[in-house]
């Protein structure tokens, strides 16, 4: 052989071969946000090969609503839809295509995210874990709440009047909801408290000074939901033990 042509079949073989690492790496780019980690979690219960095919039956059901999903001008409104949103409408009807009712899916959404945020929380999940270690937690909390609610969670998706902002405590109904809008237009409003209950479990990991105390939400029901945090420095809670004393 030629040295041109050896040096010719050479370059298809690394071109062959940069292809196929591209074509990889862009089919795991492409993969629908969470897939990994529910896929793990599915087969600890089901088993891989289970686990593998719903996944599989997931991620076709969620690029097709990625074809025809609404667009906003706004980019917090698409980051719900594409990152939030579709991912849990999509599992929720891959399980119901799979035979199961309404009220057996829903279970299934709520134990799934439930482990998923016990086991392998995301990013602003570990961050509410952090907040142990930080001190004056409870002001920067207040801070970086209100510039989340400003950034991510903006009008007219999400109507917020505020009612308390001090040391103590941080308050504020939410009179409108983006996620139960959107789930309307795809015909599943019942699937809105699944994520309402992601809240729950993210304000689980504050710091104990920091208590949590939303009642209601509209996905559930209620004409608002009620957002609302108390600071109440540990230090300063009586313990059985203190009484005694």
């Amino acid at each position: 052989m030629s040295k041109g042509k050896k040096n010719f079949w050479i370059g298809v073989a690394l071109g062959a071969i940069g292809g196929a690492v591209v074509a990889q790496k862009t089919a795991q780019a492409a993969r629908m946000p969470n897939a990994v980690v529910w896929q793990r979690l599915l087969a600890e219960q089901t088993g891989q090969v289970e686990a593998a095919i719903f996944m599989t039956q997931v991620e076709s059901a969620h690029r097709e609503l990625l074809l025809r999903r609404p667009r906003f001008e706004h980019q917090a409104f698409n980051q719900h839809v594409t990152g939030n949103i579709l991912p849990g409408l999509a599992l929720y009807q891959t399980w119901r295509m799979s035979g199961l009712s309404q009220e057996q899916a829903l279970e299934q959404v709520d134990d799934l995210f439930q482990a998923w945020f016990q086991r392998f929380p995301p990013p602003n999940a570990r961050f509410n874990h952090l907040l142990n270690y930080l001190p004056e937690n409870f002001a920067f909390f207040r801070r970086m709440t209100r510039w989340v609610m400003q950034t991510m969670f903006p009008e007219p998706g999400w109507q917020v009047e505020f009612l308390e902002d001090n040391e103590q405590t941080l308050a504020f109904n939410i009179q409108h909801c983006f996620y139960l809008d959107i789930l309307k237009a795809y015909g599943a409003p019942e699937l809105t408290p699944a994520f309402c209950k992601l809240d729950d479990l993210m304000m689980a990991l504050l710091p104990k000074s920091l208590h949590w105390g939303r009642s209601t939400t509209i996905g559930m029901g209620a004409d608002c939901c009620n957002f609302r945090w108390d600071y109440i420095p540990v230090t300063a809670v009586e313990t059985p033990e203190a009484e005694t004393r």
